[in-house]
């Protein structure tokens, strides 16, 4: 028999977005499906497309079952996730944001590829899109995985929401906190596949030009989402066994320096602490992209804007052009 899956949508404050995020949910071509929808208290004009949009899906003969939710205060994005997957009864969670878009076989794909490995996995991941604030496409988005942690792009087994409960700071980072929460419960299945819209420069975490300020607000929020790792971790230390737990606790504590020697290179007035720092992080290859960012902030402050400018420059016409030429995007 087929599981059931339960597509879980979170939006807050998405007017302009939110809209097509909806028809992607609606235009899944997997059954048996459920799609859950929790507003995070918004105060702009969200929470009435969303039920506007629902009622006239519901009138439809191949509508699925809809459960709406509305927060009657911000729990935050990690907290409105944790209130999804309380209303979730699939047996996967398929999470989606409410400014991206998800194609017609996401769901589809993700099951076939989940069964098809013996529905070991506790995260599967895809690939993407990746698109402007206005649509316009910008080309691939890098593949999502635990090493790349994009929530938009992932599954969740249902265990996962099962058996940790809620985080004790509902405000921190979702994507960071869930996949480290998955891992410890089992392994991740990347599916190839392109099944996403990423919209770039309208979430909490990625900008079209800037670079500094998103990179360090990220690191802060990874700082707080290893903390509820290592609480993640001692609720499920009995479960997972004591080697496990052990090797667990020496990656945390390595993710841990690394992201503090990452805040010190992207902040330090100091060259001397920057250049610590850096002594800290692990090698990378000198002509990659993190290189040459690593290289930049190491820099005096006038010599990183003055190599990020260019930098920036460069990466949106990069994307321009790959969007320009990749194939054509669309709803069915």
């Amino acid at each position: 028999m087929k599981p059931l899956v339960s597509f879980c949508l979170m939006c807050c404050n998405q007017e302009r977005y939110v809209g097509d995020a909806l028809r992607g949910a609606f235009a899944q071509t997997y059954r048996p499906l459920q799609i859950v929808v929790s507003d995070d208290a918004s105060t702009d004009r969200s929470w009435e497309i969303v039920e506007s949009a629902v009622a006239e899906y519901r009138r439809r003969p191949d509508a699925v079952e809809v459960v709406l939710s509305r927060n009657e205060r911000n729990l935050g994005i990690t907290g409105n996730w944790h209130r999804l997957c309380s209303l979730a009864k699939g047996e996967l969670l398929v999470k989606a944001d409410g400014d991206d878009v998800s194609l017609p076989e996401r769901a589809e794909r993700l099951v076939s590829a989940w069964e098809a490995d013996g529905r070991r996995a506790t995260l599967v991941s895809s690939g993407g899109w990746l698109i402007g604030p206005r649509g316009g496409r910008l080309g691939p988005m890098p593949q999502a995985s635990s090493r790349h942690a994009t929530g938009a792009a992932m599954a969740f087994s249902r265990v996962v929401a099962d058996v940790y409960g809620e985080p004790a700071n509902p405000r921190i980072i979702d994507d960071e906190t869930y996949v480290r929460r998955a891992l410890m419960l089992g392994p991740e299945l990347v599916v190839p596949d392109r099944l996403i819209l990423y919209r770039l420069g309208t979430g909490c975490s990625n900008s079209l030009w800037r670079v500094r300020a998103p990179l360090v607000r990220a690191r802060g929020d990874l700082l707080a989402a290893l903390g509820q790792s290592r609480r993640d971790l001692e609720c499920v230390r009995s479960r997972i066994g004591a080697e496990a737990a052990a090797a667990w606790e020496r990656r945390l504590d390595e993710e841990t320096d690394r992201c503090r020697a990452e805040l010190e290179l992207f902040t330090s007035p100091s060259f001397a602490v920057r250049r610590a720092a850096m002594r800290r992080l692990p090698p990378m290859r000198a002509f990659s992209v993190w290189g040459f960012l690593r290289f930049a902030f190491l820099m005096p402050r006038p010599v990183a804007a003055a190599l990020l400018v260019p930098y920036v420059l460069l990466r949106h016409a990069v994307r321009r052009l790959r969007g320009a030429f990749s194939r054509q995007l669309c709803l069915a």
